[in-house]
């Protein structure tokens, strides 16, 4: 019999160390103003990208798409993702 797939939960990404992968979700810029998420969106991070966190911290620098973005605290800790299985550290 085949087990429903696991669902992770979605986390701060200020909750992840370097190296580790995530996917933001549907629903997962919510809780930021509408004008940063219009910004996030201009520079490739968007609902269902993957991203790679380069640096944790302040500021929170993240790979997208082969693009390193980075985010002030206060908006990291507003970005909601789920970690993707095998994260690590590089």
């Amino acid at each position: 019999m085949a087990h429903p797939p696991i669902e992770r939960p979605r986390v701060p990404l200020t909750q992840l160390g370097r190296g580790q992968r995530a996917r933001l979700d549907q629903g997962c810029m919510s809780g930021l103003p509408e004008h940063d998420q219009c910004l996030l969106r201009a520079m490739g991070v968007h609902e269902h990208c993957e991203l790679r966190v380069c640096k944790p911290g302040e500021p929170c620098i993240i790979e997208v798409e082969r693009t390193r973005v980075g985010l002030s605290g206060p908006v990291a800790s507003r970005l909601l993702v789920t970690p993707c299985d095998g994260a690590g550290a590089d």
